[in-house]
């Protein structure tokens, strides 16, 4: 090999690996811009999945009191109301029946 075929060899090998270098280091970036796009929404995923732990936590917390059942003995009463207001309706349907001569 002459000695402008040498220099050409080596200087092609160079800049090879120059290209090379920039290849590598533009994939490298692309790479570590998905990863940050990746880490930014893996971030933000927990953020609200800890957001909606502590609003379900707070709910929990600061629930309405539950209400309580009436007593055995005010459910008697009103039942036994509701049924002598029943009572009281039939008698007065049946009164107006044979006031007006339908019974």
């Amino acid at each position: 090999m002459t000695q402008n075929e040498i220099i050409l060899f080596v200087s092609g090998l160079l800049i090879g690996a120059q290209i090379m270098a920039v290849i590598v280091m533009v994939l490298d970036l692309r790479e570590a811009r998905r990863d940050l796009a990746l880490a930014e929404k893996y971030r933000r995923r927990a953020a609200a999945d800890r957001f909606l732990d502590s609003f379900r936590r707070y709910q929990l917390e600061n629930r309405p009191p539950l209400l309580r059942p009436y007593p055995p003995a005010e459910v008697e009463a009103v039942a036994r109301d509701l049924e002598l207001s029943l009572y009281d309706a039939v008698d007065r349907i049946e009164g107006a029946a044979r006031k007006d001569g339908l019974l």
